[in-house]
């Protein structure tokens, strides 16, 4: 009876809405039908002014601490004051008194995440010395998606999968690690559902864009981590056969469109299939997946993994905040373009290295040859073919030589 008395009374505490509250008494207005329509602080303080959200900060992220130190003062075990504190984000979101329609909870769930992970961190839970580089990297790169984006709202969607990965990487499993674990995967969801609702990505495609961006081509990158996977799991033969295979098809099908101009506009006609770029040249395709057989045939496995991750993450990244979000040019590219690759294939990479162990400092000089080699052009041949390959020859020379 007292575990589920704990419970409602985290749930009571967080349907206590000040922002709601401020409305009603400073303005006469229900805040869920103006601004955002979302009952908290971000909206509170757009329509109500800066103590009002102030005051709505301070007791909604202490709500749910509350909630779990009340719980805890009634002698329930750790999961049920969890819960607690988790019945008052459901409070904050479902009112009672409000037909069940309140904020979004995103407040009381920092609150608890802090308090889970400094629990964790007390309790000597966390593996300080493999999370801290880790962490370092996930700062940056929240940072530099804010420099380039100018906008701060794609920052849970972009980089909380990665501080999961992180946590889960260099965390002992105790119970609080679950629950930290269950707030960021309900902040993600909140993120995704403000994504959405405030059309933060709803940008302009046209048909050049369309033509760059959305294609086969850059839905099928990412499938090429399955070829990292299979170096780690597989024997290097059956993975050489099979990015042979691939590559020798694309091979094959520029070799019979070059040498054919009627076959060339065939394939041509098919929307999407090719660049318009690679009509009188090798495929994009066919360079990234020769260049993928060069890099496993001959790098080390770890050497030769990371540097695919970075010709497939950064190669995507550039691309699409180059093309949507390029401000300053440099060369043929972008500041933003070039700080985008540079800056994904440092977090992919820094997943890569929780589960295949290097140094981080063969990353940092991993990822930022991999970007300066996608900004210089190197003897016109194309990115797709050198990022990975020069990027795998620099970590190797420095690994052999340091």
């Amino acid at each position: 009876m007292i575990h589920a008395l704990a419970i409602f009374i985290g749930y009571i505490l967080g349907s206590l809405n000040p922002a709601f509250f401020f409305g009603k008494i400073l303005k006469q207005i229900d805040i869920r039908d103006h601004g955002t329509k979302n009952a908290g602080t971000t909206n509170a303080k757009n329509l109500l002014g800066f103590w009002p959200a102030a005051m709505t900060a301070i007791f909604d992220v202490a709500k749910g601490l509350a909630a779990i130190e009340i719980a805890f003062a009634f002698g329930v075990p750790a999961e049920f004051a969890y819960l607690a504190g988790l019945a008052a984000i459901v409070g904050h979101v479902f009112p009672f008194y409000l037909g069940f329609r309140g904020g979004q909870g995103m407040a009381t769930s920092v609150g608890l995440l802090f308090y889970l992970a400094i629990k964790l961190g007390l309790a000597g839970a966390i593996g300080w010395q493999g999370f801290l580089p880790a962490l370092s990297v996930l700062i940056f790169a929240v940072l530099a998606i804010i420099y380039i984006m100018r906008d701060t709202r794609a920052i849970g969607i972009l980089v909380l999968p990665a501080f999961i990965v992180f946590l889960l990487a260099n965390t002992r499993r105790d119970i609080e690690l679950y629950f930290l674990l269950l707030l960021l995967l309900y902040m993600i969801a909140i993120n995704i559902l403000v994504l959405f609702q405030q059309k933060v990505f709803n940008l302009e495609i046209t048909d050049d864009k369309t033509e760059h961006l959305l294609n086969w081509r850059t839905f099928a990158r990412p499938l090429a981590v399955i070829l990292v996977v299979f170096l780690f799991r597989l024997p290097k033969f059956f993975d050489l056969y099979l990015i042979g295979g691939l590559a020798l098809v694309f091979i094959l099908i520029d070799l019979i469109r070059l040498l054919s101009q009627r076959a060339n506009q065939v394939i041509f006609s098919w929307r999407g299939f090719l660049k318009e770029k690679d009509r009188r040249r090798f495929s994009s395709m066919t360079q990234f997946l020769s260049a993928v057989f060069l890099i496993v045939l001959v790098f080390p496995a770890d050497i030769a993994g990371l540097s695919v991750i970075f010709l497939i993450f950064g190669d995507l990244a550039a691309k699409f905040f180059g093309i949507f979000y390029s401000k300053t040019k440099i060369l043929d590219r972008s500041v933003e373009g070039t700080l985008a690759h540079f800056t994904f294939s440092l977090l992919a990479g820094a997943i890569f290295i929780q589960f295949v162990p290097l140094p981080y400092y063969l990353l940092i000089l991993g990822a930022a040859t991999a970007a300066l080699t996608d900004l210089f052009t190197i003897f016109g041949i194309d990115d797709n073919f050198t990022v990975g390959l020069i990027s795998a020859a620099v970590m190797q020379a420095v690994r052999t030589f340091v």
